[in-house]
């Protein structure tokens, strides 16, 4: 598989992660509530169904990552002596299951703030008229 098609099916899981599993889940917490008002079980629905879900999708990234690298027994940065060397790792050395969470949580943070200062509507103010 060459990088650019690595790069790209690595952004279109980002995008599915960071904004498929929170729009699915607001649309199941809207198929459990009565009306327009929002209902403590929709909100209880979509908050455990959201987590569980990003929870398994992390599990099932760590479990791929783990037995992907075959990960040699070293000793951690900060135990070693500052006379020995360094580990050199660079961002092409992450693996491609860590750049989807990383890439997600950056789509994530790009919509939020998109529709927080151009969309989003504070309403009148409580109290004036």
């Amino acid at each position: 598989m060459s990088s650019t098609v690595a790069r790209i099916a690595i952004l279109l899981l980002a995008i599915v992660v960071g904004l498929g599993v929170p729009i699915l889940w607001i649309w199941i917490g809207a198929q459990v509530q009565n009306s327009t008002a929002p209902s403590w079980t929709a909100l209880a629905v979509v908050h455990v169904g959201m987590i569980t879900t990003l929870l398994l999708i992390a599990g099932i990234f760590s479990f791929i990552v783990d037995r992907s690298k075959g990960r040699r027994n070293e000793r951690a940065d900060w135990m070693r002596g500052q006379s020995e060397e360094r580990r050199k790792e660079s961002f092409a050395t992450v693996h491609p299951l860590e750049q989807i969470v990383i890439f997600a949580v950056f789509v994530d943070i790009a919509v939020f703030l998109v529709w927080f200062f151009f969309f989003a509507d504070p309403g009148t103010p409580v109290g004036q008229g």
